[in-house]
């Protein structure tokens, strides 16, 4: 029985793509657009069928019940139901509903929307063929790419670039043998998009994406469309695989297919998102599909391509990419050891007192918050040693600060040789230093006090007007055992404490702290 058709404004009484967030077709183009009543168009069931998929609550059984009432399209619903790509080894189907239930929704549209695909046509001068051809291989490139990178796209990218192209026949019903004479080949489609923007102000992606909306799809086929003649870049998994699906196209049907993939595997190189050896799986799949879809789609099968030269072609950039890769990691290597360098002065900078070249005082409290915790926690021992040169506001003076700062980095020098690995030395602040001593009882610390005093005694620290200048120091012990400490804080408290004692007893000593007694 003869299809039923109905018109563009049938469909859906839609005369421009509305609510689509592109580009403005000029006024001109738009009016004899709207006025054209040759427009490529769709079967009656299959305008029903978009209809019902814009409806609020879709269900199976109207699309089936729809779909039963054209056996065309029923037949074409059941063979893509029952192709190996969606039975999957499970029991032919025989009804509507069932096939429904199996490819679901988006296929199903798919299957309605490629009633409006171009059909062979002796009298046109344009290649309907190569057209239907070149539909089929994008749609299914754009279905098998979105299966690695954006499976939940796949149904839907697989409608979009069976559609991308339908704005060239749209073109051709507008202006007929004008616009045929007008193009390049229509197989030079970048060369065809930059003809079209000339003489038209608009693409045929931009003229597709109108047609398509006119016909009810939803927007964002309709705003694919026009992504679909974009340029290749990381970023987008859906537009990367519109604008690859008809690339590869372009080249599966090109004169010299070799050379075209080569040229395009070339330009894939640079793509981060793009696994090579995942896009010979596609390219392998889509070899093995092609020739039931062109039967389901009533279409002259497309020709094989030389998959032994392509996958030498993609083993070769793959070798290619892996040793630019492994460059790309060797230098990330050198930039990571050159950063944890910088991280390692930096944080030595943050921690270090920039004069004497030892532990500055916040990182001194830190570090003893740290400890006195762990000690506590643990029933360790610690003990802190106080230390403060004597009289050396004296030699600031006499001498002046330059000659003080000599004496402190001497002093600290000597200091950093004398205690051990564990100990933290550090300076307090001006010319006061502590020693924080983790494991280390009131008595060990005692040993190291009376080693500082001796080398004081024995070794100048530095020469004032040709003579050795000695200096002695003030040193105040405490042992975490001597008293009920709260914090860290209450620790070197009790350390200056016992120094000054020291002072207060003529300086030039070692004190220890000892926890007063409560008033009686």
């Amino acid at each position: 029985m003869p299809i039923d058709r109905i018109s563009t404004a049938e469909a859906s009484g839609i005369t421009k793509p509305v609510d689509l967030d592109i580009p403005p077709i000029p006024e001109a183009l738009l009016s004899r657009l709207a006025d054209c009543r040759i427009l490529p168009s769709l079967p009656a069931a299959a305008a029903r069928v978009i209809a019902i998929a814009r409806s609020p609550e879709p269900r199976l059984a109207d699309y089936a019940r729809i779909i039963e009432q054209d056996p065309a399209l029923t037949l074409r619903l059941l063979s893509m139901a029952n192709s190996a790509f969606y039975a999957r080894g499970g029991n032919p189907v025989s009804n509507c509903l069932d096939a429904v239930s199996r490819i679901g929704l988006d296929a199903t549209l798919s299957v309605a929307l490629s009633f409006g695909l171009p059909k062979h046509r002796s009298d046109s001068g344009l290649d309907h063929e190569y057209l239907c051809q070149r539909a089929i291989i994008a749609a299914t490139a754009a279905q098998e790419l979105a299966e690695h990178l954006c499976p939940h796209e796949a149904p839907q990218l697989f409608t979009t670039a069976l559609l991308q192209d339908i704005g060239i026949l749209t073109f051709a019903a507008v202006d007929g043998d004008l616009y045929i004479a007008s193009i390049p080949d229509i197989r030079q489609h970048q060369r065809l998009s930059e003809v079209e923007l000339e003489c038209y102000g608009c693409d045929h992606a931009l003229v597709g994406a109108w047609l398509a909306a006119s016909w009810g799809v939803p927007g964002t086929i309709a705003k694919g469309i026009i992504d679909s003649h974009g340029p290749l870049v990381d970023g987008d998994a859906r537009k990367l695989c519109l604008r690859l699906s008809c690339r590869i196209a372009d080249c599966w049907l090109a004169a010299d297919s070799a050379s075209a993939f080569s040229a395009l595997l070339r330009q894939l190189a640079s793509l981060a998102s793009l696994d090579i050896v995942m896009l010979m799986t596609v390219m392998q799949e889509l070899q093995h599909r092609l020739p039931s879809l062109a039967r389901l789609f009533e279409i002259t099968c497309p020709p094989a391509i030389d998959s032994t030269h392509l996958l030498a072609e993609a083993k070769e950039l793959l070798f290619e990419q892996n040793l630019r890769m492994t460059l790309r990691l060797a230098e990330q290597q050198r930039e990571l050891e050159a950063l944890h360098a910088s991280h390692v002065v930096l944080d030595e900078q943050h921690r270090t007192d920039h004069l004497t070249q030892l532990a500055n005082r916040p990182w001194l409290e830190k570090r003893l918050a740290q400890h006195f915790e762990l000690a506590k926690h643990a029933h360790q021992t610690l003990s802190v040693m106080f230390i403060d040169l004597d009289h050396f506001k004296r030699i600031n003076d006499r001498f002046g600060h330059r000659f003080g700062d000599e004496v402190l980095i001497h002093f600290a020098a000597a200091l950093s040789n004398m205690v051990r690995e564990s100990d933290i030395a550090g300076r307090y602040g001006g010319e006061e230093f502590l020693v924080i001593m983790p494991n280390t009882r009131r008595e060990q610390a005692g040993i190291l006090a009376e080693r500082i005093r001796e080398y004081l005694a024995s070794q100048p620290l530095t020469q004032a007007e040709g003579e050795p200048l000695h200096v002695t120091a003030s040193i105040g012990i405490v042992d975490m055992e001597d008293g009920e400490f709260e914090s860290a804080a209450a620790l070197v408290d009790a350390a200056d404490q016992a120094m000054y004692g020291v002072k207060h007893d003529g300086r030039d000593g070692v004190g220890h702290y000892e926890e007063s007694e409560p008033n009686a």
